[in-house]
């Protein structure tokens, strides 16, 4: 008997424990607490805290653990809910890759369109949806901007999930449909005849976004407005949101409660190194970069996917490459005789384009400057002073200026 008793005891502190650890995980989402007890989410939980699925997602997190380190790095660092570091695993099981020139691509699988909006550069040089840093970075600024307009954070993961359109619309009209109920004698008045108006503007033809937000937040954003659950509830009626994203928003809050039991036990895997930004001079070949580091071409290449060719882009001085952390020294002292060896190089070039042209040979006349000079000639003053071999300006007449155009 008494074993019996401390075992139900057992069985109903872990209940508790985990209602614990689902309230704070829905506070942090800004969902109200309410929602611990919805049935959607007790089957969304059920289903994939089972062994097998455990088993599954712990594997996927395991295959990409220096994914995951950066992710999870960036999160903390951004001071994002720590549900938002499951994105990635729901988006593209933590693989950095993309499908094809009009696909999502990289771990937070960023549309084109939604790439240039964040500034991320995209072109058939360089794609910096799958520079690992890069992309988190402007992952976690989105969902920033939708924080800050919706002033929730699920909102803000919605407006990820499925565009900022189909939630703002979403929303009004579930804010205006609660308010409604509560209040059914307001159904005439002008004020909300105005609200339904700009509704049914936006369901047929995607017009008036600015008029969504004004009805949010003058009805959605009071203390008795609609929620979370209240959204789940009535979505299958009323079609407030795509089921989809209902089903997003509740997986990446088990996945959170889960994560919070320790069950996850791959997310805290070290990664094989951490990584290290540096700079790299224009135009350098890849295969060149991985030999300074001492490191295997395709390795090297997995840690730099955003680079689309063979070599460096040659639009800038210097760009962005990764290595790992413990690479930094040996790249620092080598780098410096690459930027060495380009310059003589340059410098060679130069006096040899000069030695295959023959120059113009001007004579030096009353009242000429090398300035004058090279502007008859259309040459640079520091290139005319260098291929003559002058410190100062100082020229003689009758003296032989020699001009390589």
């Amino acid at each position: 008997m008494i074993r019996v008793f401390f075992s139900i005891l057992i069985f109903v502190n872990t209940l508790f424990a985990i209602e614990d650890i689902a309230i704070k995980v829905l506070k942090d989402l800004d969902i109200d607490s309410s929602f611990v007890n919805e049935k959607s989410l007790d089957k969304t939980y059920e289903e994939y805290s089972s062994s097998k699925n455990i088993t599954y997602y712990n594997n996927l997190i395991k295959k990409s653990s220096l994914n995951v380190q950066i992710v999870k790095t960036e999160i903390e660092k951004e001071n994002l809910p720590e549900s938002f570091f499951f994105i990635p695993l729901l988006e593209s099981s933590f693989v950095n890759q993309t499908k094809g020139k009009n696909s999502p691509a990289g771990l937070w699988q960023i549309m084109p369109q939604t790439a240039k909006n964040l500034k991320l550069r995209n072109d058939e040089f360089v794609d910096e949806r799958l520079d690992l840093i890069k992309s988190t970075d402007a992952a976690s600024l989105y969902l920033k901007k939708y924080y800050k307009k919706f002033n929730k954070w699920y909102l803000a993961l919605l407006a990820y999930n499925s565009g900022e359109g189909r939630v703002i619309y979403g929303v009004a009209k579930a804010s205006l449909d609660r308010y409604l109920e509560l209040n059914p004698h307001m159904q005439n008045d002008a004020n909300i005849k105005i609200y339904k108006s700009y509704i049914e503007q936006y369901k047929k033809n995607k017009k008036g976004l600015n008029n969504l937000y004004i009805i949010y937040n003058k009805i959605g954003k009071q203390e008795k407005a609609y929620d979370f659950a209240y959204l789940v509830r009535n979505n299958k009626n009323k079609d407030y949101l795509a089921e989809s994203s209902i089903s997003y928003i509740q997986k990446i809050i088990a996945f959170t409660i889960i994560s919070k039991k320790d069950l996850f036990k791959s997310i805290n895997n070290k990664a094989k190194y951490k990584l290290e930004k540096v700079k790299a001079p224009k135009g350098l070949q890849l295969k060149s970069l991985a030999n300074i580091v001492e490191m295997n071409y395709n390795e090297f290449k997995i840690l730099n996917k955003h680079i689309k060719k063979e070599a460096l882009p040659i639009d800038s001085k210097l760009y962005n490459i990764y290595i790992p952390e413990e690479k930094l020294e040996l790249y620092n002292k080598k780098i410096v005789n690459i930027n060495s060896n380009k310059q003589n190089k340059k410098v060679v070039e130069t006096k040899n384009n000069n030695l295959s042209k023959k120059p113009i040979i001007y004579e030096v006349k009353k009242g000429d400057s090398l300035e004058l000079i090279a502007k008859k000639f259309k040459v640079n003053l520091a290139k005319l002073k260098r291929d003559n071999k002058k410190s100062s300006n100082l020229i003689k007449i009758g003296e032989k200026i020699e001009i390589y155009k």
